[in-house]
């Protein structure tokens, strides 16, 4: 049986043709497998320079050719009529080019991610093309892994426009040959979790004049991640143009340096880190940076300005500088400035318009992304949505604080019945919050138990739709149709006190301030509380079955699921999505990280104590649920785990998700269709045979039921009502 054959989605619209809008009358219908794969994933919007329409890139996956595609398309802000422009294997990095009706991307169309100048009617032309040698990617010879694209050949890596739009700062980027030499020491151990070669590259930056000449600023060793990987390390001023280079000391750590290169004496220098770098991020009106200081569940917004005197306009239920939310603009006249937010109880995202006297934000029901708006900042464009609103783009009247719906982004999604889906804040019973939300099933009635699935993944558990960030391939709305109660849990908050924000700041900084007990007391076992107790509630309640409850979360998710699993005996079933931190195979690659959370390798007997506490493969005889790992590639420290759980007698099941082809391996959040549908088709067969007992004969796992009947039959029973994690 094919196990990765696609189901029916939504044809998607051909180039050039107009997008159809939900007329509103059509008959509502439930969610199908199809609509969670057909889920449009925006990239990016910017307003044109007349502010009468937007572009803005989505990312669709596309059944026929089994990849993900991106696509362009143009809305007229006054009536909503959108076309699409154009369509690619990428495209990302748009913006609008300054005093001209055009959007420059970067584009593959072919030659591999190049800078395109992009028209109104969408015709494109080359505006640096270079040979397209690097791989980012999950691929033999990438340069750096992916995270949720395809291996890509790249040419240019970013770019940014003067407000003028006379100069263009631009970066390339060449593959380097590593030749037959001998390797020593760190770039040996540094391969040591890779099964091909990794690329090795170097980058080049350049400023294109207003008389079209290029000159060379500076060329990059790859282990500079700023000029690699940061996109906005770019600032134009008057005389010169400053963009942030990463350097690596002689004891190997890293260090962000400030460079500015004047236009008339053609000159770099070095800027003072401690006056310059940090008024970027966030401007303020007042000529300073924007931030959100304290903790709790209000913050200080506070701008820094030049010289370190700071501005404070009071405190307020949001915070800025979240790194999901909008991002800052200022107007021409320097008047207004406009933050994203992130609301701290309810995680939705709005705007806040901060001018020299006052303070006032713009709110829709749900949240606002992927915004940009005239130089005047008198108005703009949004996308919109929630998780029970498909995205689609509004207009934004800043004075006037009022938000338009122009154009849905998705009609396909406009014609799904929407599920009940409430915002929670729980309060687990060490007093730290986690905020949320419950997915109703559908149709429920009361006085009857469901069973129960909790999705984590650190902390986008927020008002957006169907947000594969948080939700991976767990299908959250098909196990609510399915008759599920799904849990979508953020982490406690760092910021709610200075006890836990110590805690993150001690492992982000790789510390050995607080011992080992506290922060796997105050980050790890203080989730799994939160879990557990949002569980409960609800088992209180009298609607959720306590002995049919499951846990699901990739990447940060699978490390709390692993704890969870090997802490608790709440949770039946379980599914880890490609993870493997805190298991002891790690430690060489992530070393600072490790003696931060346990207190030194594992080969220290004083260290050794807390890897038996914390460990997930050393603690595998705790676990009384089964547990299902899917993996993008094939990671010594989730082979560990797996090893340790069927050695402990546990149900367990480890599928290697393939990539394009020998060369390459899946990206860590899946990019080829096939693999979607398969993973989402695994995750629920394996929560209905293990919660519910239930066979699907026409699923394409139904073949591994024999095994899993098997390893049930062998598993350790545990106590159904649970107990507290250890510590």
């Amino acid at each position: 049986m094919a196990r990765h054959k696609l189901l029916a989605g939504a044809a998607l619209v051909a180039s050039g043709m107009l997008v159809p809008h939900a007329t509103g009358n059509e008959g509502k219908r439930v969610w199908s497998l199809g609509d969670q794969l057909a889920v449009p994933e925006v990239r990016a919007l910017a307003i044109a320079a007349d502010g009468k329409s937007a572009a803005y890139v989505v990312r669709i996956a596309d059944r026929e050719s089994d990849r993900t595609v991106a696509i362009l398309r143009r809305v007229d802000l006054a009536n909503g009529e959108t076309r699409e422009l154009l369509r690619a294997r990428w495209i990302d990095q748009l913006n609008r080019i300054p005093d001209t009706s055009d959007w420059s991307a970067r584009i593959d169309v072919g030659a591999g991610v190049q800078l395109y100048r992009i028209g109104a009617n969408g015709e494109t032309h080359p505006i640096v093309v270079h040979p397209a040698t690097a791989i980012f990617g999950d691929s033999e010879g990438a340069v750096f892994p992916g995270y949720g694209h395809a291996p890509l050949r790249t040419g240019v890596r970013a770019h940014s426009w003067s407000p003028d739009g006379q100069r263009l700062f631009y970066v390339t980027v060449d593959a380097e040959l590593k030749g037959k030499a001998i390797r020593y020491d760190g770039e040996v151990t540094s391969e040591r979790a890779r099964r091909r070669s990794p690329g090795q590259a170097r980058a080049s930056i350049y400023l294109r004049e207003p008389d079209g000449t290029d000159t060379l600023l500076a060329t990059r060793p790859q282990s500079d991640l700023t000029t690699f990987f940061d996109r906005n390390h770019v600032r134009w001023e008057k005389d010169e143009v400053r963009y942030d280079v990463m350097e690596i000391g002689s004891g190997g750590q890293q260090k962000v340096v400030t460079m500015a290169w004047a236009f008339a004496d053609r000159k770099a220098r070095v800027l003072d880190p401690k006056v310059e770098r940090v008024y970027w991020l966030l401007p303020g009106p007042r000529g300073g940076r924007l931030s959100s200081q304290g903790n709790g569940d209000s913050r200080d917004l506070v701008e820094t300005l030049p010289g370190g005197k700071t501005h404070n306009y009071g405190r307020f239920a949001f915070a800025v500088g979240d790194g999901r939310a909008v991002g800052g603009f200022r107007s021409q006249d320097g008047q207004r400035a406009i933050a994203g937010t992130r609301m701290i109880d309810d995680p939705r995202f709005g705007l806040a318009v901060i001018e020299k006297d006052r303070v006032h934000t713009i709110d829709t029901e749900h949240s606002l992304s992927h915004c940009d708006f005239v130089p005047t900042l008198d108005h703009g464009a949004c996308i919109a949505q929630g998780h029970t609103t498909p995205p689609a783009v509004v207009a934004v009247d800043v004075p006037r604080g009022a938000v338009e719906r122009v154009a849905s982004v998705s009609p396909l999604h406009d014609g799904i019945d929407p599920l009940k889906i409430e915002p929670r804040t729980w309060v687990n019973r060490h007093g730290y919050k986690a905020t949320g939300y419950v997915v109703w099933p559908r149709g429920y009635e009361k006085g009857k138990r469901y069973p129960a699935i909790v999705v984590t993944h650190g902390t986008d558990g927020d008002d957006r739709f169907a947000n594969r960030e948080n939700q991976w391939e767990y299908p959250v709305q098909l196990f609510a149709e399915r008759g599920y109660f799904v849990l979508l849990v953020n982490d406690p908050s760092s910021r709610q006190n200075a006890e836990i924000r110590a805690a993150y700041d001690a492992w982000i900084n790789e510390t050995q301030d607080l011992p080992p007990e506290t922060l796997r007391q105050l980050i790890w076992l203080n989730g799994v509380a939160s879990y557990e107790d949002a569980v409960k509630e609800l088992v209180d309640a009298g609607v959720i079955d306590p002995a049919r409850v499951g846990i699901a979360g990739y990447s940060r998710g699978s490390q709390m699921v692993n704890v969870a699993m090997t802490n608790s005996h709440v949770f039946r079933a379980a599914s880890s999505g490609d993870g493997g931190y805190l298991e002891p195979a790690l430690y060489a690659d992530v070393a600072g990280s490790y003696d931060a959370v346990f207190g030194g390798p594992p080969t220290d007997p004083a260290a050794l104590v807390h890897y038996r506490r914390l460990s997930p493969s050393l603690r595998a005889g705790e676990v009384c649920g089964a547990i299902l790992q899917q993996v993008a590639a094939p990671y010594v420290p989730s082979i560990d785990f797996h090893a340790a759980l069927r050695k402990a007698g546990v149900p367990a099941q480890l599928s290697l998700y393939p990539g394009e082809d020998a060369a390459s391996d899946e990206t860590h959040i899946f990019h080829i269709p096939s693999n979607r549908i398969g993973a989402m088709q695994e995750n629920i067969a394996w929560f209905d045979y293990w919660l519910l007992g239930k066979r699907d004969p026409g699923s394409p796992f139904a073949d591994r039921y024999p095994l899993w009947d098997k390893m049930g039959a062998a598993a350790p029973r545990c106590d159904a009502k649970g107990k507290e994690p250890d510590g």
